[in-house]
């Protein structure tokens, strides 16, 4: 199995595309979420599912989940359920775990995970320049 690809983030951070530009090039057009991840959750889940929903929602570290990652938290979400009621698979169990790394959920992955910085609020002052003085 190949290495993992390195979020374009920690490549930021890294200052990996001051020296290579061309990596930055290669991600312009990287899709990103268009909102956050909503808080409540899908009507499909079971009453059993939906209170574990709202234990990862709590417990998944700020910024990495977007609105189009819903799938894979109920995905994740159904299997922990099996895994409560003792009815998981060992192959179910393997997917388990494989989500639940992705979404930085153990201590090793969450180094591997970036998570999207925080919106800045605008406020009225906000377009005043600084730099001026009187």
């Amino acid at each position: 199995m190949g290495r993992p690809r390195t979020p374009t983030t920690i490549l930021e951070a890294r200052g990996a595309f001051i020296n290579h530009p061309a990596r930055a090039g290669e991600r312009v057009n990287e899709p990103t979420p268009n909102g956050e991840l909503r808080k409540s959750p899908p009507a499909y889940l079971t009453p059993d599912e939906r209170k574990i929903w709202f234990e990862f929602v709590k417990k998944v570290p700020a910024g990495v989940l977007g609105d189009c990652d819903e799938f894979w938290l109920a995905e994740a979400v159904i299997l922990e359920n099996k895994r409560r009621i003792r009815t998981i698979t060992v192959s179910e169990r393997t997917a388990w775990k494989e989500l639940l790394s992705k979404m930085g959920m153990n201590p090793s992955d969450r180094s591997k995970v970036a998570a999207r910085p925080a919106a800045k609020k605008e406020d009225e002052w906000s377009d005043l320049d600084n730099t001026q003085t009187m």
